[in-house]
């Protein structure tokens, strides 16, 4: 069984998704690029919402730590995709629109972002969160800390890595990405390590109710809609 962290793609995402992977995968030959460009940092700022920003809300928490670092990564990823993407032909952007297949899953019918997880790393969150219902929260921020360090780690990995494997670059924007994906890396690692260990009991609680929302197994998320 295959574990996920899944989020529902809102309607501009989901049209302009499907839109250009259309155009590609059909050889459609106007091109794609200002639209791929516009999905892309569509994706991106999606991703920093869920992961970063809502998650904020939900914790009540008032650091500001991950607020400073949306905005962080928000700018670096957007010069970095124009970098990459703006002057793409249609068959340099069908290869990276491997990637965008990859990460698209449904729920039904609704389409949904998704990167796989590894089975341990959800048996963890399982865990660990049930602590935190129970009223044990503080006494596991530890354990929550470590398990979304490791989160960070595999978010990083189908986030970024695939997308930028999927992108034929030279020597200065690989460079680029390498830069923009130790930004990416440091600052959310950091950012875990920092709030975690200061949550209260009501806060992991948050914490917890709002990311075991987004955690899927097949055949819950399928590669294709069902009616």
């Amino acid at each position: 069984m295959s574990a996920y962290f899944s989020f529902q793609a809102s309607p501009s995402l989901a049209k302009d998704l499907e839109t250009v992977l259309a155009h590609l995968d059909h050889h459609d030959t106007a091109p794609q690029a200002e639209l791929y460009v516009k999905m892309s940092i569509e994706m991106t700022d999606a991703i920093l919402q869920v992961l970063l920003l809502d998650l904020v809300k939900a914790t009540g928490s008032k650091s500001g730590v991950l607020e400073q670092l949306a905005g962080l990564l928000r700018g670096t990823m957007h010069v970095l995709l124009r970098q990459l993407l703006a002057k793409r032909d249609n068959d340099e952007l069908a290869k990276a629109a491997v990637y965008v297949h990859a990460r698209r899953r449904y729920l039904g019918s609704t389409l949904h972002v998704a990167i796989p997880l590894s089975d341990s790393l959800r048996t963890r969150f399982e865990a660990v969160f049930m602590e935190i219902d129970a009223g044990r929260g503080e006494a596991n921020r530890e354990e929550l800390r470590v398990a979304m360090s490791d989160f960070v780690d595999q978010a990083v990995s189908g986030f970024y890595d695939e997308f930028v494997q999927a992108m034929p670059m030279g020597f200065l924007m690989s460079k680029a990405a390498q830069v923009a994906r130790a930004t990416i890396f440091k600052g959310a690692h950091a950012a875990m390590n920092k709030m975690i260990p200061s949550l209260s009991q009501a806060e992991l609680k948050g914490l917890a109710d709002y990311f075991d929302g987004f955690l899927y197994s097949d055949p819950v998320l399928s590669a294709e809609p069902v009616a």
